[in-house]
């Protein structure tokens, strides 16, 4: 991939952002294979929606933020929207194995 400061005209620089977003949406696709996994693993809505983990991650991910330039408040914003949608995906995940415990029963 051409550096940002190697980029000649629009279209590379184009071309590199549509790298980095198909990159970072197969990272994402990569996450919700271990949230869902992470159900398995939890007693109870409680345990999903793991608030004091929430937010130490939100903390984390603010000092990675600070660390590689970009806006801490831009990165919680953007982590509290993918918690949110994942911690919806993991609640269905984690009421499909409640519904599989309860039927082996």
């Amino acid at each position: 991939m051409t550096t940002p400061n190697e980029c000649r005209d629009i279209n590379q620089i184009r071309t590199g952002i549509d790298e980095i977003e198909r990159n970072l949406i197969t990272l994402l696709g990569e996450r919700a294979v271990y949230v869902r996994e992470a159900a398995k693993f939890k007693k109870n809505a409680d345990e999903v929606r793991a608030a004091e983990r929430v937010e130490q991650m939100l903390k984390t991910r603010r000092t990675w933020a600070y660390c590689s330039n970009i806006s801490p408040d831009f990165i919680e914003g953007v982590y509290r929207q993918v918690i949110a949608y994942f911690v919806k995906r993991e609640m269905e995940a984690h009421r499909n194995e409640q519904d599989k415990i309860l039927l082996k029963r």
